[in-house]
């Protein structure tokens, strides 16, 4: 298995466990520890892999933040709807909407949850790409070129 995708791996199941807190008490901050952990995995997977150019480097890193940032999408969404049992539980004023009583009031109220959840994890995920480019880009140095052989003809 590829450095980055092994590094990524690791990064987002911590990363998971991580965001299934914060989102299930501040929703919003989800995609900010997913942004993190991007940059983390980015710059792991270069520190690992050694590309030879920055360009490279930013593909790497690009390719851990991605991977890191897909599982902690999981845990954006298993903090929604934790945090939508704890509203309904607590009879707390959820932000969503008022759950009823009915099956029908259940499910949108979970749903809504759901797919909020989805949304601002893939904007996380969008953020720890880029972070995840931009660390595998900082943290590459470029090598030196090799000449190219000369053909001496004798």
């Amino acid at each position: 298995m590829q450095p980055r995708m092994r590094i990524g791996l690791i990064v987002g199941a911590i990363g998971l466990a991580l965001n299934v807190c914060v989102s299930a008490f501040i929703g919003l901050c989800g995609p900010v520890a997913t942004l993190i952990a991007g940059g983390v995995a980015g710059y792991f997977a270069v520190s690992q892999e050694k590309p030879f150019s920055k360009t490279e480097g930013a593909k790497v890193g690009a390719t851990a933040g991605a991977i890191a940032g897909v599982l902690m999408i999981i845990g954006q969404v298993i903090g929604g709807i934790i945090a939508l049992t704890i509203q309904q539980n607590t009879g707390s004023v959820p932000f969503i909407g008022t759950p009823g009583s009915d099956m029908n009031s259940q499910i949108i109220f979970y749903l809504s949850g759901l797919v909020s959840g989805i949304c601002i994890g893939l904007v996380g995920m969008a953020l720890a790409a880029g972070a995840g480019a931009g660390a595998g880009y900082v943290g590459t140095s470029d090598q030196p070129m090799m000449p190219p052989s000369q053909n001496v003809m004798s």
